[in-house]
């Protein structure tokens, strides 16, 4: 930038007529304006433009193809479907409606059990602690499991945990959240750990009563919460592997995620399902979150599907998240997993 003095400025100035001076005045207004602009619009480029670690397309060809290949099965519910699946080796991921809001109905009591497993972790809570149960506390369920509370019983902490997920046992469940303060305890748990969109609003028993306050969760969540107990993340080894374990030994949706996987795969899950629509007799609600482990080494699946208001019949609704389960083992199975 060159600089003048005021009074060489003037000494200028003088030699030439005034219509001149006007002249180059207005000339030099018009300069000091055009740099003004060109400077604010830079710094509005510099502010606005995407910076190629935030951009959104960050997708690979291959998430892509699946969450095309998910899509497709999905739109046969006819229905909301929140799906997510996590390589929980490498973070490759595929979601479809994976950040809405769903009922979760049992697959609520997986963050129950993680929760009450932190419980003893802290110290607050022991596993071989002993709980009275009473006929009279039995909640509603299957004949198998309300069968288990006719007479007065004691079942240690670690026994209820493995009812309530292995079996989906109602009364287990109950107990376990009068033990670790109510539902609430197990939201704010999740919010500690990271999650943001699993609520846990209801006992078992206040649902069942009143059909209100749903407990919800989104897919994402679910498989990322999959995906940090696989990783070790959560819980201690000892507990982790007791919950896994139990999961694995579960009994209860046996033909969906696991229903369409090649036999002798290794599932740990937790189901969930809805009380039956009066007006179609289907079931509200069809769930199931689960580890999923890949053949030859190449690492695990973490998927959670939450199926809600699908017109399909229980069994199609049952089939449609073995499709799903067994289009993601396909796609990864034969995908190099990136460690």
């Amino acid at each position: 930038m060159v600089l003048f003095s005021v009074s060489s400025c003037r000494s200028a100035m003088s030699k030439y007529p005034n219509h001149l001076i006007i002249l180059l005045a207005l000339l030099i207004c018009m300069a000091v304006a055009s740099c003004k602009r060109s400077s604010q619009n830079s710094a509005v480029h510099s502010v606005t433009a995407p910076s190629s670690t935030t951009s959104p397309n960050t997708q690979t060809e291959f998430e892509r193809q699946l969450e095309n290949e998910l899509g497709e099965i999905s739109n046969r519910a006819r229905a909301s479907v929140g799906i997510a699946v996590v390589h929980v080796e490498s973070g490759r991921r595929a979601s479809l409606q994976g950040s809405t809001l769903l009922p979760l109905y049992s697959v609520f009591k997986l963050p129950l059990a993680i929760t009450v497993l932190r419980e003893v972790e802290a110290n607050r809570v022991k596993l071989d602690q002993k709980v009275h149960v009473t006929p009279e506390e039995t909640v509603p369920g299957t004949p198998e499991n309300t069968s288990l509370w006719t007479t007065p019983v004691d079942r240690t902490v670690a026994e209820l945990i493995e009812l309530s997920i292995s079996r989906s046992d109602n009364t287990s469940t109950e107990k376990l959240l009068e033990l670790i303060g109510g539902p609430q305890h197990v939201t704010d748990q999740m919010r500690t750990l990271g999650f943001q969109n699993i609520d846990i609003h209801s006992s078992v028993m206040d649902f069942v009563k009143k059909r209100q306050n749903q407990n919800t969760g989104s897919a994402e969540d679910l498989a990322n919460l999959l995906t940090q107990l696989q990783q070790g993340k959560i819980l201690q080894p000892a507990h982790n592997k007791l919950l896994i374990g139990y999961m694995q030994r579960a009994t209860t949706g046996l033909k969906r995620l696991r229903g369409g996987l090649p036999s002798g795969t290794m599932v740990a899950d937790k189901t969930g399902s809805g009380e039956r629509n009066p007006q179609t007799n289907v079931p509200k609600a069809t769930n199931d979150v689960g580890i999923i482990t890949l053949p030859n080494g190449r690492g695990n699946l973490a998927m959670a599907v939450l199926v809600s208001e699908s017109s399909l019949s229980d069994v199609d609704q049952e089939k449609l998240i073995a499709e799903l389960a067994r289009a993601a083992y396909d796609a990864f199975s034969k995908e190099p997993a990136k460690q």
